[in-house]
């Protein structure tokens, strides 16, 4: 491994203003705004913690299912997932990036030690930063050749 690498954390590239839900939101205001915004979910926070996050998924089979029962569909907090994936702050990129390959999400929220919401990190913006960490790198030594061999036979 190389160690001259710069390492890009997760604090590097999230995105800082978040748009979140609270728990006593009403799902069909929660689809609403997601929908407005053109998000796919939002982190929900409580007292200022990460509690849990919302998606049009959710969203959705919440609505259909209170269709089909003809009753309200509730409240995010009743339909909100509690189990799913965050990371710190200082997680290096590739970490990150193996969390995306892994899970199949969109973005990750980025908490501190006390669950407290720092930012989101979207696949997007992982693969941004990746694309421009691998045009800046050095040449291996196959590419330098491959580069040499090219000159000679064009020149």
């Amino acid at each position: 491994m190389d160690t001259n690498r710069t390492v890009l954390t997760a604090g590097h590239v999230m995105q800082r203003n978040v748009f979140v839900l609270r728990p006593s939101t009403q799902v069909l205001d929660a689809v609403r705004d997601l929908l407005q915004r053109g998000f796919s979910g939002a982190p929900v926070v409580d007292d200022g913690r990460l509690v849990g996050v919302f998606s049009e998924r959710d969203g959705l089979t919440a609505i259909a299912a209170a269709h089909y029962e003809d009753e309200p569909p509730g409240t995010v907090a009743q339909h909100m997932r509690r189990d799913f994936c965050v990371v710190g702050g200082s997680t290096d990129l590739y970490e990150v990036a193996s969390c995306f390959r892994d899970n199949p999400i969109r973005r990750l929220p980025v908490v501190d030690g006390q669950r407290r919401l720092l930012g989101i990190i979207s696949r997007g913006d992982v693969l941004k930063a990746l694309c421009q960490l691998f045009a800046c790198r050095q040449q291996n030594a196959y590419e330098r050749l491959q580069a040499h061999l090219a000159l000679r036979h064009n020149g």
